[in-house]
C-alpha cells in the first residue's frame, strides 16, 4: 500500500514536470514564485496593498493574515518537517535548483503559507478570491516544478496552510457571534 502511494506520488510529480515545459519562460516565473521567503512577501506585500489602496475600513484582516501565515509555516516547517523526514526529490546534488533548500520535503512550507494566506485573504476580499487561490496553486506549483517537493508534499501542504486558516476564521466568526448573542 506505501509502495503504491509512494509511486503514485513520483508519478503525478514526473507528470506535471512532463506537462509543463521546462522553458527560460516558466524557469524564471517558477523560480520567482518559488525563491525562499518570497512568497510570505508577496502575500504581506498584498494585504498592505489592500490596507492602503482598499475601501476596507476594518484592518483587522492583517492579524489574521498573519497568524495564519506564522501558523502555517511553523506546522509545516518546524514541526511536520521534522516528524516525517521525508528526503527531497532529487537524486544528484548538482540537479539541486538554487530554489531548493537542504532541508525535508514533507509537507512544503511554500504551498501551506501560499493557501493560508489565500484563504485568509478570500474570506475577508471576496471579490478577488479566485486571484488568491490562482496565486496559491502558481507558488506551489513552482515547487513540483523546480524538482523541490512531490505531488503530495505540495497537496499536504495546501490542505494543512487552507484548513489551518479555515478554523482560525471559524473561531472568529464563531466569537463575533458569541459575543453579538450576549449584548442582546
Amino acid at each position: 500500500m506505501i509502495v503504491s502511494f509512494l509511486n503514485l506520488d513520483v508519478y503525478l510529480t514526473d507528470l506535471i514536470n512532463w506537462l509543463i515545459p521546462h522553458n527560460i519562460f516558466f524557469n524564471v516565473l517558477f523560480s520567482f514564485f518559488s525563491a525562499q521567503g518570497m512568497a510570505i512577501i508577496i502575500w504581506l506585500l498584498i494585504g498592505a496593498v489592500l490596507i492602503f489602496l482598499e475601501e476596507h475600513k476594518n484592518k483587522i484582516f492583517i492579524i489574521y493574515l498573519t497568524v495564519n501565515l506564522g501558523l502555517a509555516y511553523i506546522l509545516s516547517e518546524v514541526i511536520l518537517k521534522n516528524l516525517m523526514m521525508r528526503p527531497r526529490p532529487y537524486l544528484v546534488q548538482e540537479l539541486v535548483s538554487a530554489s531548493c533548500p537542504l532541508d525535508f520535503s514533507f509537507p512544503s512550507s511554500h504551498a501551506a503559507t501560499a493557501f493560508a494566506a489565500a484563504a485568509t485573504l478570500a474570506f475577508f476580499d471576496k471579490k478577488r478570491r479566485i486571484l488568491y487561490y490562482i496565486l496559491a496553486v502558481l507558488i506551489s506549483v513552482s515547487r513540483i516544478y523546480l524538482h523541490c517537493h512531490y505531488f503530495f508534499d505540495v497537496v499536504f501542504g495546501a490542505l494543512l496552510g487552507y484548513f489551518t486558516s479555515y478554523l482560525i476564521l471559524r473561531l472568529k466568526t464563531y466569537n463575533i457571534k458569541t459575543a453579538v448573542g450576549k449584548k442582546t
